[in-house]
């Protein structure tokens, strides 16, 4: 039998071929090269009619098929529309492209430079310590909720605060009859979903007038929910319990459609970057990351007090902060954490988020610092995996303990309060509750 040779695909690199697949098809196309060798296999002249070396039909037996790199992406792309636009109409195939695109962005990161934040503002009108914090999509307003029980929801320009109902031991309020935990907004169904310790998650519309009940609510949960995530797509959302369990509901049904088990102690942190991929920590030291659809979990058990707080920075790294200080980057592939920094045994990381996709990370802790965190590959050390956490820019004192940090493109909003979010083991009577904002500037690398 002649040997069968192997070669690299022939031809003019870089040269683009004609027709060659847009921005949406290339999502596609990059995932299916990921699978499939660079190099092909050449026929040979086989003595025993080897069918592994026989020439594809219509092809030229004697010179063999090669491909430019440019071919290939065509023939890919071409393969990928007909299977997406059996059976499915024009608009439908429309989205699941845009869908595509917006999947392979989320797996771009870059450098973030000339980072500053500007002066602080803070928005009063809580009497009691504010838990949590989020942004709308336009960042005009901001959601919060607290100790007071109530959802409040701020305009940025003006700091006015439109409060919705919510009062302790009242149940038929229209609102929380206990402390607030969680909110995120979903934008896509108009919906502002919050948490508490009442054990309830709770629907409301961001967009109705002060004062207004909310419309849903949904219970499931045997103990306080003490965080709560929404799906990128908006038609989920996840919510975290101290019963130990991450439950999934659906907002359109309004149902709860599954379960999430493994922690052995209470669920105290939750974030989402990805399509069913949750992050969260607990009372029982650990961080896990769950695969839904898969029905599993990796677990991550490095610190050595609760973990307070998580946040996912981009589709493979999240760091988690500690009541011991301590704060640590993840990666997917490593049981150990690429890297790790403290804030001192008497600072809580009470508080993190980071710029998404980029190399930022924001902590706050309950003494009421505020530090940017750049991530930085560790010079002149044996592994390659290696991280540093490095200031990015000086400590800013807020005027509270720091319990919920949200990033947008062009501000940081913080909760603050006298008191941690999770009780009252710590208390400063010079602190103040409300929401700050701060004005964020930087540029994508």
């Amino acid at each position: 039998m002649a040997k069968r040779k192997l070669k690299r695909a022939a031809g003019p690199a870089g040269k683009r071929a004609a027709g060659a697949p847009g921005r949406p098809a290339r999502a596609a196309v990059d995932a299916a090269e990921e699978a499939e060798p660079d190099v092909l296999s050449e026929s040979g002249d086989s003595d025993d009619g080897d069918a592994r070396g026989a020439p594809a039909a219509g092809e030229d037996d004697e010179d063999g098929f090669f491909e430019t790199p440019d071919e290939k992406r065509v023939r890919l792309a071409k393969e990928y529309l007909g299977k997406l636009g059996e059976g499915r109409p024009e608009e439908q195939v429309r989205e699941q492209l845009a869908l595509d695109v917006e999947e392979q962005a989320k797996r771009t990161r870059f450098r973030v430079s000339d980072l500053s934040l500007g002066d602080v503002r803070r928005f009063g009108g809580q009497k009691k310590t504010v838990s949590c914090v989020c942004l709308s999509s336009d960042e005009k307003t901001v959601y919060a909720g607290g100790k007071t029980c109530e959802v409040s929801r701020y305009d940025v320009e003006t700091g006015k605060r439109d409060p919705f109902p919510g009062q302790k031991g009242s149940f038929e309020c229209g609102g929380h009859f206990d402390q607030v935990r969680g909110v995120c907004l979903v934008e896509s169904l108009n919906l502002l979903v919050s948490v508490g310790q009442d054990r309830v998650v709770r629907l409301w519309d961001w967009r109705a007038p002060a004062r207004s009940r909310s419309t849903a609510t949904m219970l499931g949960h045997q103990s306080a929910i003490t965080a709560v995530a929404a799906e990128p797509d908006g038609t989920q959302v996840y919510t975290a319990s101290m019963d130990q369990s991450l439950r999934i509901w659906d907002l359109r049904t309004q149902r709860n459609t599954d379960t999430l088990l493994g922690h052995v102690s209470g669920v105290s942190a939750l974030d989402i970057y990805s399509k069913g991929r949750p992050l969260s920590g607990g009372v029982d030291k650990t961080v896990r990351l769950w695969k839904v659809e898969r029905d599993t979990h990796l677990m991550f058990n490095k610190h050595t007090y609760a973990v307070d707080s998580v946040c996912v920075v981009d589709q493979d790294r999240f760091v988690s902060g500690s009541q011991d200080g301590s704060i640590m980057l993840w990666s997917q592939t490593s049981k150990k954490p690429l890297a790790s920094t403290s804030l001192g045994s008497r600072q809580w990381v009470s508080a993190l988020s980071s710029v998404r996709r980029g190399d930022i990370v924001f902590s706050g802790s309950s003494a009421g610092k505020l530090q940017g965190w750049r991530l930085v590959k560790a010079e002149g050390g044996t592994d390659k995996k290696g991280f540093e956490f490095v200031p990015a820019l000086d400590s800013i004192q807020l005027p509270g303990c720091v319990n919920q940090i949200a990033v947008g493109k062009r501000i940081v909003a913080c909760a603050v309060g006298k008191e941690v979010k999770a009780g009252r083991w710590i208390y400063e009577r010079s602190m103040r509750n409300g929401v700050v904002i701060m004005p964020l500037s930087y540029s994508e690398g």
